[in-house]
């Protein structure tokens, strides 16, 4: 039973959809601290928080989907006759996910660095610069998340057949 619902989770369906839960937020957070994020004091940090904890979701999502075929192993999921299919699966789960991992990182690595101290790190008089590359950030990672999307309804449509012909590498 449990193998059986970890099989859905993974299934290129399943986890697209699941990106299309985490896009929607990820737009809405964009959209909010765009036109928001930096008009006085409390907006600036309401756009560091909800940017902070996209970020986190972008990160946690990523390590999922980069793992795929470690959760894949660990359920004794693999070495089915649609193997060569699943590969190609995991490894567009992968470079997606460590695409996601890494823009999520690298926007809440922005976020931080306003927060510290400016004897730390002095963003004094910048601090808007900073949270437009963390935004730039978060851009990136709707690119990846439709480009992963695209990717794995493609895989669907074209079949197990037509795509385990095909190598893991883009």
């Amino acid at each position: 039973m449990i193998r059986f619902i970890v099989r859905i989770f993974l299934s290129p369906l399943a986890i697209a959809i699941f990106d299309l839960m985490i896009l929607f937020p990820l737009l809405l957070a964009i959209w909010e601290v765009a036109h928001s994020g930096w008009k006085h004091e409390q907006g600036l940090h309401e756009a560091l928080d909800i940017i902070e904890g996209m970020g986190v979701i972008l990160i946690g999502w990523g390590v999922a989907l980069e793992e795929r075929e470690s959760l894949r192993h660990i359920f004794r999921l693999t070495g089915n006759s649609d193997e060569g299919w699943q590969a190609i699966v995991d490894h567009m789960c992968h470079s997606a996910g460590l695409g996601l991992l890494i823009f999520g990182l690298f926007a809440e690595m922005c976020i931080e660095a306003i927060r510290l101290p400016n004897a730390i790190i002095n963003t004094a008089g910048i601090d808007h610069l900073v949270l437009l590359g963390s935004l730039a950030f978060l851009v990136l990672s709707i690119y990846v998340m439709v480009h992963h999307i695209f990717s794995l309804i493609r895989a669907l449509f074209a079949g197990k057949h037509v795509v385990s012909s095909q190598s893991p590498s883009h």
